[in-house]
């Protein structure tokens, strides 16, 4: 499986959001959510993002997971575990823990194209009533991602640094 997340934050209103979002190994659309955050800064949007991502990952026991991030400070904040920062350490250990209960996982960073699907989400998030939603399939704004990544049509341009395995 596939999991992509991505956090967003409005500069003005400082009203954080995320997305996630599970594909099968076809790109075929499993789950994803939007999540209307609070007051939070992007880095910590992305953070709560994971950690959403994560658990919904445990919650539908998967047991694999290629994890995509675009912001690649998390990506290396997991390669070296002994470099952490005060103000998000709890939240940094809660995905260690999670991820940790998934017997096979790795994080990747993409370029943001190739984490479309969950930014869309991500940007949706402000035009949704509820805090929290969660998508059976794929909304209308984001189903043109999700098909161009089933027929190989998607940005595939990875960064070029080595996977790391948690």
């Amino acid at each position: 499986m596939k999991l992509n997340t991505d956090g967003a934050s409005s500069r003005n209103l400082r009203l954080a959001r995320g997305g996630v979002v599970i594909r099968d190994e076809e790109g075929n659309w499993v789950i994803g959510y939007a999540r209307k955050i609070g007051s939070a800064n992007s880095f910590l949007a992305v953070l709560w993002a994971l950690w959403d991502g994560l658990f919904l990952c445990l919650q539908a026991q998967i047991h694999a997971v290629i994890i995509e991030m675009d912001a690649k400070a998390i990506v290396d904040a997991f390669s070296h575990q002994k470099n952490s920062n005060s103000i998000i350490f709890s939240l940094m250990d809660d995905c260690r823990q999670l991820v940790s209960q998934i017997p096979q996982s790795r994080f990747r960073h993409v370029y943001r194209k190739a984490n479309r699907c969950a930014d869309c989400l991500a940007k949706l998030c402000t035009s949704l009533d509820a805090d929290f939603t969660v998508f059976s399939n794929p909304p209308v704004d984001v189903f043109p991602f999700v098909e161009a990544n089933c027929h190989g049509l998607y940005v595939n341009r990875l960064c070029l640094e080595p996977m790391f395995a948690v």
